[in-house]
């Protein structure tokens, strides 16, 4: 399993649709050894008119295969896509999670020598992307070749044995997974350090721009980290394109860890659903209480849109240092010889030991 990994912008999805001959490469050559079946982004490989069992066969007769090979894998695709009682609807009235489910059940049984997937999985849910998961180990067992793109490190790391790290749609990097993925944190580090309006990464329409990022603590005084357990507030200032007024608006910031994994998301539409409009210049502030998460070195990505169109997107925008704290204020984050790394969470626990002569019939711990 070969992981592909990089910037907005590298390259990671034209490299693919080029070998999955899609796109045709401007120059140079591509040498291919076997069948390729490839689930790129949602809309891609089927025809919307058609139903999921009629995509099935489109999709196997495009890889050269026989329809009585199809059948025999006709029931093992469709359970394992969930969407049996949608096979006979035109996939044009799926879901996206449906769509993806069932364009990867057709990539990864229709047995190619090559599985090129994107990362198109975030579509799907938790359980289902850990069959996926599984899936392609099996496929990469069997003796085939799986090249996977994500911005998931985790997954990068879990699954693939090689990787290849891709700047400018050049190969900056490539070798074993760990000593890839550290050259990609450290180009993540050295990328945030640059100013907001000197980034070249940055995606959108640009009409609304995001001019600068900052951390400030519970009365609104700036700081330059924030701490486990305290109140922050990210404040993200704004700017619109002069003389416009722009409607139904969102503003989005995640968290992210070392290796670019998303932690959490705050979004302004997602506590208060009332229509955002923004003009002129202005901030928007995300206020955390008890901040939970453990110490460490984190980054922000940020996000706006406006009318469901991207204005400015831009990944690992700021560092977020945060400095360890006693969370729970008892001096411990995690039992001994575990590791507290990531999101905290406040939780309780109970006994069903009866304590004698009690009248309790619990005994409760809570941490608060």
């Amino acid at each position: 399993v070969l992981g592909i990994i990089g910037h907005n912008g590298a390259g990671k999805s034209t490299l693919l649709k080029i070998l999955s001959r899609i796109t045709q490469p401007t120059k140079g050559t591509v040498d291919i050894y076997g069948r390729v079946s490839s689930l790129l982004e949602v809309g891609t490989g089927f025809h919307s008119e058609l139903t999921g069992r009629e995509n099935i066969f489109l999709n196997a007769a495009m890889l050269g295969m026989r329809r009585d090979e199809v059948r025999r894998k006709f029931d093992e695709i469709v359970a394992f896509s969930g969407v049996e009682d949608f096979i006979d609807t035109p996939v044009k009235r799926y879901s996206s999670g449906m769509y993806v489910r069932l364009a990867f059940a057709v990539a990864a049984h229709l047995e190619p020598e090559i599985l090129i997937v994107d990362e198109v999985l975030a579509v799907g849910d938790a359980s289902f992307q850990q069959k996926c998961l599984g899936k392609m180990e099996e496929v990469s067992r069997s003796g085939r070749t799986v090249l996977i793109v994500s911005h998931n490190m985790g997954i990068i790391e879990g699954l693939c044995e090689r990787a290849i790290l891709l700047e400018k749609g050049r190969i900056a990097r490539i070798g074993k997974t760990q000593t890839v993925v550290e050259g990609y944190a450290d180009a993540i580090r050295s990328q945030a350090s640059m100013s907001i309006g000197e980034r070249p990464d940055r995606v959108g329409l640009g009409e609304i721009l995001l001019t600068e990022i900052d951390l400030l603590d519970k009365d609104r005084h700036s700081v330059t980290s924030a701490i486990t357990g305290r109140d922050v507030i990210i404040r993200m200032h704004y700017r619109c394109a002069e003389g416009k007024e722009f409607r139904n608006c969102r503003v989005s910031v995640s968290v992210n860890g070392r290796k670019g994994q998303d932690l959490f998301v705050l979004s302004t539409d997602i506590v208060d659903p009332t229509p955002l409009t923004l003009r002129g210049t202005g901030y928007i502030d995300f206020i955390l209480p008890d901040l939970p998460v453990t110490g460490g070195a984190y980054f922000l990505q940020s996000y706006i849109e406006s009318n469901g169109h991207a204005q400015d997107w831009i990944k690992n925008v700021v560092p977020f240092p945060v400095l360890d704290a006693d969370y729970y204020g008892t001096g411990n984050l995690c039992p001994p010889g575990w590791e507290a790394n990531g999101v905290l969470v406040r939780y309780r626990w109970e006994s069903s030991d009866v304590l004698e002569n009690s009248t309790l019939p619990f005994r409760v711990r809570e941490k608060k």
